[in-house]
């Protein structure tokens, strides 16, 4: 008889920044991108811990399975939280700097200085 066993659970620290000829996020803008966040995150098997946002990052803290597929899930969160964002400020400009930092934590990074490391990257079309 198969014995069912129980998947190993990992958290994971994301980290986003905008890109860096967009404009810093504002306060009335963060739940904005929570939501369409949270939004997105359904569609992967994962809980969402907690959010963080800064004027120029995005953190989230995400419980999952070891076999995440990262790759598959960072870009279609960029991509659904990129559309909300652009539609609330009326734009189409590309949001996101290339790229993400996801860190496999017990403890997590401060994301302001994640985020700096991904600004300057710049963006191609």
């Amino acid at each position: 008889m198969a014995v069912k066993r129980n998947p190993y659970t990992i958290k994971l620290q994301v980290v986003y920044a905008i890109a860096s000829d967009v404009a810093p996020i504002l306060a009335d803008e963060i739940e904005v991108l929570s939501e369409a966040f949270r939004s997105a995150a359904r569609n992967f098997k994962c809980d969402i811990i907690s959010t963080s946002t800064g004027e120029r990052w995005f953190e989230a803290i995400l419980a999952t399975e070891a076999g995440f597929g990262i790759p598959k899930a960072m870009t279609s969160l960029k991509t659904v939280t990129s559309r909300a964002m652009n539609t609330a400020r009326g734009t189409t400009a590309v949001f996101w700097a290339p790229g993400y930092m996801v860190f496999s934590i017990g403890e997590a990074v401060n994301p302001e200085e994640a985020a700096l490391k991904l600004e300057p990257k710049g963006h191609t079309k």
